[in-house]
């Protein structure tokens, strides 16, 4: 549903869905209770309003079964979103053994990215679809934040140290790649892109078979790389 509207990006890895259905639940709750309670607001003021100034308010006692179920289902629904948040985030926090693992560096203002294999990119990330790819990311001088709307994922890269961040891209075609963390006078200039390729020419892109970019099939149209 929300991948069809026009200010969301392609569902693209297999966190895009969850990520986006647990943004969902967030988004009704929110609507469905921000109405009510203005909605109530406005009818309270209007019925139990002062009429006249020697008019007494009348004294109203508790009831139990209001205090009950004005309590239980608040809780009811921050457990349910702490739940599913939480799990999610052990899942994108915990990357498969199997995981192919790619070495990146954040830099004013480009991408640096390291292959196992030996090849290495910047401003742009080929990767294979349907295989988990884990990020091993570190800055050389402030923070940066890969973040790629299409895969749903985003995570700092801090000066220093090292972060991960995995994802398993699900469509092949071209996405885009932000810095999402203000790093100086040209962030806006810092993007990139990731293509996912299929395992066969991914294999060959490694040996050198392939040296142009692949076409965006299904995903977001490519655009111009940062010199």
């Amino acid at each position: 549903m929300w991948s069809n509207l026009p200010l969301f990006p392609p569902q693209a890895s297999t966190f895009a869905a969850q990520v986006d259905g647990l943004y969902a639940f967030l988004v009704v709750v929110s609507v469905v209770f921000g109405g009510l309670i203005v909605c109530l607001l406005v009818y309270f003021a209007l019925k139990y309003r002062r009429r006249t100034e020697l008019e007494q308010p009348v004294r109203i006692h508790g009831d139990v079964r209001l205090e009950l179920v004005w309590t239980l289902i608040p809780l009811a629904l921050t457990m349910t979103m702490f739940v599913w948040g939480a799990s999610l985030y052990v899942t994108m926090a915990s990357p498969p053994a199997a995981a192919l693992e790619i070495h990146v560096v954040g830099k004013q203002w480009m991408w640096k990215f390291q292959h196992p294999e030996g090849p290495r990119e910047i401003n742009e990330l080929h990767v294979p679809v349907g295989q988990p790819v884990q990020l091993v990311m570190t800055s050389e001088d402030v923070i940066h934040s890969v973040y790629v709307p299409a895969f749903r994922i985003k995570m700092d890269a801090v000066p220093g140290r090292y972060t991960t961040l995995w994802f398993e891209a699900t469509k092949t075609g071209t996405f885009h790649l932000f810095c999402a963390e203000y790093c100086g006078t040209s962030h806006a200039g810092m993007i990139g892109r990731v293509v996912v390729m299929a395992p066969a020419e991914y294999a060959q892109w490694l040996s050198g078979g392939i040296t142009g970019d692949t076409p965006a099939q299904m995903g977001e149209q490519p655009f111009q790389q940062m010199g």
